[in-house]
């Protein structure tokens, strides 16, 4: 059963949901429309598919506590296999190594079944402080 993917409005915003989340990875999708298309028309644009591979791969990479992400996004490569044409986008994600402070994890994105990119991803564990105005990162201030 799908759900809302925590606290996170942009991917709240495009409609990504998350369909498993366990220790082996992540399997999110998009049910895909018009205005999620590039200039050619029935095309998903490539932002959309590559958003959906780093959500699938940060979450897979440190689950979120209580909303809240835990990871960030330190590098990230996608390969466009395919045009991803249809009406479901599904981003499958699974942790490849889990260092102590970074994570390294790939994707397999397919649209109707059919596999249109591949993903690979570098994620920094952060450790989120709430304030009065919400979740904050930590400081990249350099003393």
């Amino acid at each position: 059963m799908s759900k809302p993917t925590h606290r996170n409005r942009f991917n709240d915003l495009l409609g990504i949901k998350i369909v498993r989340l366990d220790e082996d990875g992540c399997v999110m999708q998009l049910h895909t429309h018009s205005d999620l298309h590039n200039s050619i028309e029935g095309f998903v644009h490539g932002g959309v598919t590559n958003t959906l591979a780093d959500a699938a791969m940060g979450h897979a990479a440190a689950p979120p506590i209580d909303g809240v992400q835990q990871c960030v996004t330190v590098e990230s490569k996608i390969n466009y296999l395919s045009p991803a044409i249809g009406e479901l986008l599904v981003a499958e994600s699974r942790v490849l190594k889990r260092g102590r402070n970074l994570i390294v994890t790939d994707a397999r994105i397919t649209c109707d079944g059919k596999l249109v990119a591949v993903a690979l991803g570098t994620y920094a564990r952060v450790s989120p402080k709430r304030g009065e105005q919400g979740t904050e990162l930590p400081s990249t201030k350099q003393e």
